[in-house]
């Protein structure tokens, strides 16, 4: 793990502290938090909805909401399309919070695919 990007995360995460949904670390995500988003990770979203997660998909990071297809793309996959629903998320707003909150422990700039 990168110990100032995991620094900057908890910083930067701390903007979202109203948002009960979103983990306020990206290392040690509650079990029925967890599981709560994973259940959303499998709900239709409209056609612009879905054009708001392509683009988070398309934006990120890491080309979706972790590095590989893990229970964490299901976790931050279905977060992003519970914020999308709920809260009315952009693509970009959802890329910058998958970006924040990737838990793959390196630096920014390295990609896993």
């Amino acid at each position: 793990m990168d110990e100032a990007r995991y620094r900057q995360q908890i910083e930067a995460l701390k903007d979202y502290a109203d948002i009960a949904e979103v983990p306020p670390d990206p290392y040690d995500i509650p079990a029925p938090l967890a599981h709560r988003l994973m259940g959303y990770y499998t709900l239709t979203l409209t056609k612009e909805e879905q054009a708001a997660y392509d683009y988070a998909m398309e934006h990120s990071d890491m080309q979706g909401p972790c590095c590989c297809k893990c229970w964490r793309w299901k976790v931050y996959g279905g977060l992003g399309k519970y914020l999308i629903r709920t809260r009315h998320y952009t693509g970009q707003q959802l890329t910058d919070l998958w970006n924040v909150g990737q838990g793959c422990g390196g630096p920014v700039d390295i990609r896993m695919h």
